[in-house]
């Protein structure tokens, strides 16, 4: 009787430290959920912050278990507590799953690539452009030496007017149309190249197109990253045209909040207007998926009515092909 007395006091111990560690468990998923409001919200202007806003739709997955964990422990207010704060963290990140009224009229379809440090295959790219039937493609990390390369391609037969300043490693960036380009202007005060240019396109006369890439928050310092969004929102916000189309690597995600601010004053986000949903498109170059979205297409005078992504050879980005239809 004694040794199974003693074996039941054991096996109690062990069951209260096992629920005491799920509780834990519990409470520190629940953690992760309410940090990812509370960065989703704030704007965020350190490394540490700026990074786990990029993690916010994974730090909200964390409640899931976390449901379930603190159900299973009878912890009914801190489960309740829990259901009521993913629904708000899933409220945040409705607004990409829900795809806007598409107007009737001829599509504007725009390529985005990052091509990393000019290392990417650009025939890939160019192949992209060609079954896209694009009318615009914007180019980020433009080095001369892949310049060189995509003039050897046919890419001057599916878009034969270019604005391109390019440049070692990140720095380059550029502009392809279907359409001549005019009132071409690069931005000032970037870290990297940031272009700007005017084109009449089908349905969309006069409208204004940028090729952007402000720097990241890291290696760089992040103050500058949040002064070059600032100063983005500045610049094209005060665009003269009625329609303007912004394209590019942001290095930032929809949970920045300095990539909200940029969705006023008519602009809207492509992965928002078609609900496209999650688009991550970078790294490409690792062992597992890209987890986070930092490139986009944003618009004023259109409407996204499709967002897909692709992948090249030795890129570290997934490109982006929308379609906007002109309002």
């Amino acid at each position: 009787m004694r040794r199974t007395s003693e074996r039941l006091a054991g096996r109690g111990a062990v069951f209260k430290i096992a629920y005491l560690f799920a509780v834990l468990l519990g409470w520190a998923l629940l953690g992760a959920v309410i940090a990812a409001i509370w960065l989703h919200f704030y704007p965020g202007k350190g490394r540490v912050s700026t990074a786990f806003a990029s993690a916010v739709p994974w730090l909200l997955l964390a409640g899931v278990p976390a449901i379930i964990i603190l159900a299973v422990t009878r912890r009914w207010l801190t489960t309740a507590l829990t259901v009521v704060l993913l629904g708000v963290g899933i409220w945040t990140q409705a607004p990409l799953f829900i795809a806007a009224d598409a107007p009737s009229g001829e599509r504007v379809v725009i390529v985005q690539s990052n091509i990393r440090l000019g290392e990417a295959d650009v025939a890939e790219l160019v192949g992209q452009v060609r079954a896209a039937k694009a009318h615009l493609l914007t180019v980020e990390e433009l080095t001369p030496q892949a310049l060189e390369r995509i003039e050897k391609t046919d890419l001057r037969s599916l878009l034969p007017y270019e604005f391109v300043v390019p440049g070692d490693g990140g720095v380059g960036t550029g502009i392809f149309s279907r359409y001549p380009l005019r009132k071409m202007a690069e931005l000032n005060d970037f870290g990297l190249n940031n272009l700007r240019a005017e084109v009449d396109l089908p349905g969309a006369a006069n409208t204004t197109v940028f090729a952007v890439h402000p720097i990241p928050p890291y290696p760089y310092e992040p103050w500058r990253w949040v002064e070059e969004m600032k100063r983005l929102r500045a610049i094209t916000h005060a665009t003269a045209t009625d329609r303007v189309i912004v394209s590019g690597d942001f290095n930032s995600t929809w949970d920045h909040k300095q990539f909200r601010d940029l969705l006023t004053d008519g602009f809207a986000d492509a992965t928002e207007q078609s609900g496209a949903g999650w688009k991550m498109t970078y790294p490409t170059d690792r062992s597992y998926p890209p987890v986070i979205g930092i490139d986009h297409v944003i618009s004023r005078g259109f409407t996204a009515v499709e967002l897909n992504s692709f992948e090249i050879a030795d890129a570290d980005h997934r490109g982006l092909v929308v379609s906007l239809v002109p309002d």
